[in-house]
């Protein structure tokens, strides 16, 4: 036989999932912090190599030949420290110059000119693997001629890539510290709301045991969906339960006279002729089904979908006045309005106490149909009934209400109306009552809560 294989726990794939995410974010913004201080440190490079070049155009000095001549040493320290990593040079046709810290380096600098006024940035490549920054100008001589002139710096990419490297270590050092932080902290986050899940397993399992009705403790505003719904399902289990156990005992107190009668018969020697043991038998079957019929209208379902009640209305008032053509029926329900109960409920209550309004009303029924306790999810239903007959005082209602609860003594088919509708109204956990009708008769209003 194959088991069910367990579910990881939620707080390991919570975890797991938490990882993922501070992982895939640092990731992220390591590699976005390192290329916005790679651009950074490339910008203040292309600086200081426009700053060497204008370093260098400040001691330059172009005779009248066009011969390249220098008039002291240039400001920029490291371009007078040999291979110090900072290079510079003049090119004019095919006169040349350069810093001196290119003593005793191979300079692979293009000789092209720039046109005049224009200015490139070269990072390194396999041809030049320097950043390199050139201008080009013109450069007027003691006769008045123009020499154009291609003034270039260049720095070696070690000294970048050191700063980049070192960099790149405290980035992924303090950003791994970082991640540790966060999980540690969702960590504590996701405890408390996976805390109050186990309380609520916990309730259950007692539930379960049989140590506990429901559930009972003080919850998040974002689980009461869930425990009240969990709650209304255990009692109306609950309710169901009991209401199945009574129809049993209603439905073996029923069969005991009969069944007394014929033990009687046989016990004397006398077996029951064929009339008398089918009489016998039809009303244990007559009793059987009014039972069975009971109890299958006082069951209760909780989660009902909602129900459109001006159908269930028109239905039974369009069957009444057939069957009362004398009677005028109102029924004041907007089309709009829903209920979360049971179309079968509905019409077993629309059609006993409509029936029983009209019997024993004059000319007028009026039913009113209204939401009782509506929320966002769950809506009840709130009914009255008014007629305009000799009426009864709240008193005699409940005796006959009383009386009708004993209606398994009764043929069948009388005095089980009001029954009906008082266990199906308390299988709602609702409440029916009488008073005076407006129009002079009774009223009769009853309530079912949201189901």
């Amino acid at each position: 036989m194959l088991t069910a294989r367990k579910s990881p726990s939620l707080l390991i794939r919570l975890s797991l999932s938490a990882l993922l995410v501070v992982l895939l974010a640092m990731i992220l913004i390591g590699l976005s912090v390192d290329r916005a201080y790679r651009a950074a440190e490339q910008t203040a490079l292309r600086e200081r190599l426009e700053a060497a070049v204008f370093a260098v155009l400040a001691g330059l000095e172009v005779d009248s030949a066009g011969r390249l001549a220098w008039e002291g040493a240039p400001a920029d320290s490291r371009l007078t420290q040999p291979q110090s990593g900072l290079y510079a040079g003049v090119f004019s046709g095919d006169e040349a110059w350069f810093s001196p810290s290119s003593i005793g380096v191979e300079i692979p600098v293009s000789r092209r000119v720039v046109p005049r006024g224009g200015e490139r940035f070269e990072t390194p490549s396999v041809e030049l693997p320097w950043y390199v920054y050139r201008i080009g100008l013109g450069w007027e001589t003691a006769n008045g001629e123009i020499v154009d002139l291609s003034v270039w710096a260049a720095e070696d990419p070690a000294r970048i890539e050191q700063s980049l490297a070192s960099f790149r270590g405290d980035l992924w050092r303090w950003l791994g510290l970082a991640a540790l932080v966060l999980l540690i902290a969702q960590l504590v986050l996701l405890f408390q709301p996976l805390q109050i899940l186990r309380r609520v397993a916990a309730e259950v399992r007692e539930i379960e045991s049989g140590h506990r009705d429901q559930l009972s403790g003080r919850y998040p505003r974002e689980l009461a969906p869930l425990t009240d719904n969990l709650n209304a399902l255990l009692k109306t289990e609950r309710a169901n339960v009991e209401q199945y156990h009574r129809a049993l005992g209603d439905l073996a107190h029923s069969l005991k006279t009969p069944l007394a009668v014929i033990n009687s018969q046989l016990d004397a020697g006398k077996p029951p002729g064929a009339e008398e043991l089918a009489e016998a038998i039809g009303q244990m079957q007559a009793r059987i089904r009014v039972e069975l019929d009971r109890a299958a209208r006082s069951g209760r379902r909780t989660m009902l979908p909602p129900l459109a009640v001006a159908g269930p209305v028109e239905r039974v008032t369009r069957t009444l006045r057939k069957l009362y053509p004398d009677v005028r029926f109102e029924a004041r329900v907007a089309p709009a309005l829903n209920a979360n109960v049971a179309e079968r409920d509905l019409l077993e209550v629309l059609g006993n106490l409509l029936e029983n309004a009209a019997k024993y009303g004059r000319s007028l029924v009026r039913i009113s149909a209204d939401s009782h306790s509506p929320t966002a999810r769950r809506s009840g239903l709130k009914l009255t009934v008014d007629d305009d007959g000799p009426g009864l005082d709240a008193e005699q209602f409940r005796a006959m209400l009383q009386r009708g609860v004993r209606g398994d003594e009764r043929a069948e088919g009388q005095g089980l109306g009001l029954s009906i509708v008082q266990r199906i109204v308390e299988s709602y956990h609702g409440e029916i009552r009488a008073s005076a009708s407006p129009l002079g008769g009774l009223r009769v209003e009853l309530e079912l809560k949201p189901s």
